[in-house]
């Protein structure tokens, strides 16, 4: 299950947390467009340059994205990724907590859940940049939050 972290607003306008609301927004809805149609509509969120930092890897621009992806779902009969928390992390940043599996092309067997989080960086609603951590802690730690 999608959980949403919110801190509570104020009863003025906050224009800033307003926007930081909306980026999570736009997070949560490309996770489902890549979960019920796929990379492409995953992609239309991204901006065209986006820089993506994977643990192992990098790769720039919306078409080296879309092949990125391509080749790792490409290992998987039913590759699946799940988003667990989504963050607001202030100055246009977002922590994605997520896990992804699937059973394996090789030997047809269930790979165990990968646990990682993403900090991402957003520019005119759009996911501009992304940087991978191995655990939750870290990714909080690259933007200063605590567990």
């Amino acid at each position: 299950m999608m959980q949403i972290a919110q801190q509570s607003r104020p009863l003025t306008r906050d224009t800033g947390r307003a926007m930081s609301q909306e980026n999570v927004e736009v997070v949560q809805a490309a996770y489902e467009a890549l979960a019920r149609s796929g990379i492409d509509a995953f992609s239309d969120y991204w901006s065209e340059d986006i820089d993506w930092r994977t643990m192992r890897d990098s790769w720039r621009g919306k078409d080296a994205g879309r092949a990125y992806l391509q080749e790792l779902v490409d290992l998987f009969d039913d590759f699946t990724t799940e988003p667990i928390e989504l963050l607001d992390a202030g100055a246009e940043q977002v922590v994605l907590y997520l896990r992804y599996g699937g059973r394996s092309k090789r030997g047809d067997m269930r790979v165990p859940p990968e646990y990682f989080a993403i900090v991402m960086r957003l520019e005119n609603g759009k996911i501009a940049h992304a940087l991978e951590y191995a655990t939750r802690r870290e990714a909080l730690e690259a933007v200063g939050l605590s567990e």
